[in-house]
């Protein structure tokens, strides 16, 4: 393996990582792409978010899955394989060894995203590199839950683009979190669909407990999460029923608990909904042998 090259920044910053860029083992910070990409002119970009768990990567194959998935349907070519993306994944691990070590538990994020390149220059844009993860934040949603806010704005629709696939056009994420960010710092917003029932947030699916089950939107209204997906495996082993259908605001307000699944955090729950407090949030008996079940799994 050849040397990445050296950096004059500390070890600590995400300017001393290593990336990957068309090719090339690059510094992080020199990863950009052309204004005329495609991907910046009309934000035709596909992106995984991946994290590790004990510096072991966290359903690789699934989101390796899902982004060949999103780079089939928008129309991306010229990419790595699932094992080429797969080995150069664990390489860039290996290459960022000096600044993963500055890492608490050594675990970080990865992010991989693709474009279809400049126009008419049958050129794509791949890239990947290692992020920070806030592990103090996420600590503080695991054992304290983060508030939520039920917000006006709709997911796109399933016509345009399959809500399935992992893109970077979240302008509706961006304004429904703006709006939950007025009424808490930490709050994320929920979008709905066009008949009014909940959906995701931006970062996060979401279900509800209620009576001794778990319901969670229709597989067709939100992206599949790699973390719920993980989380239904484990309900199921545990003998806990769950259920995909629409959920109406009423229910979600009414939830005796309501779980959120995401990359960074893993699995956490909600405390507040809007400004209502939710009396028995993460207390239930189901959220706790899920958690219990989930941290377990990943070695943490």
């Amino acid at each position: 393996m050849t040397d990445p090259g050296s950096s004059h920044i500390g070890p600590t910053t995400l300017s001393a990582s290593v990336g990957y860029f068309r090719n090339s083992w690059v510094p992080r910070d020199t990863i950009h792409i052309s204004i005329d990409d495609i991907g910046f002119r009309s934000g035709v970009t596909a992106v995984e978010r991946l994290r590790t768990y004990g510096e072991k990567v966290f359903e690789l194959d699934s989101h390796l899955a899902r982004l060949h998935a999103t780079v089939r349907e928008i129309r991306i070519t010229g990419l790595p394989s699932h094992a080429e993306i797969a080995n150069l994944i664990h390489e860039l691990l290996e290459r960022n060894t000096q600044w993963l070590s500055t890492q608490a538990n050594k675990d970080c994020g990865i992010t991989i995203f693709a474009t279809p390149g400049e126009s008419g220059a049958n050129n794509a844009s791949f890239a990947m590199c290692v992020s920070a993860i806030d592990h103090e934040r996420v600590a503080r949603f695991r054992t304290s839950g983060q508030p939520i806010v039920i917000t006006g704005v709709t997911q796109q629709p399933a016509s345009t683009w399959s809500r399935t696939i992992k893109v970077r056009s979240r302008l509706h994420y961006y304004l429904a979190d703006s709006l939950a960010k007025e009424i808490s710092a930490e709050a994320v917003g929920v979008l709905l669909d066009d008949d009014g029932s909940v959906t995701e947030t931006s970062i996060a699916n979401l279900a509800i407990i209620k009576d001794g089950a778990i319901y969670s939107p229709l597989s067709t209204q939100v992206l599949g999460g790699i973390t719920q997906s993980v989380v239904e495996r484990l309900a199921k082993f545990n003998g806990m029923t769950w259920h995909h259908r629409r959920i109406s605001p009423q229910e979600l307000r009414q939830a005796d608990d309501v779980l959120l699944m995401g990359t960074e955090s893993g699995l956490w729950f909600a405390n507040r909904i809007d400004l209502a407090a939710i009396p028995s949030a993460g207390k239930s008996d189901i959220f706790r042998r899920l958690f219990d079940s989930f941290v377990q799994l990943t070695c943490e």
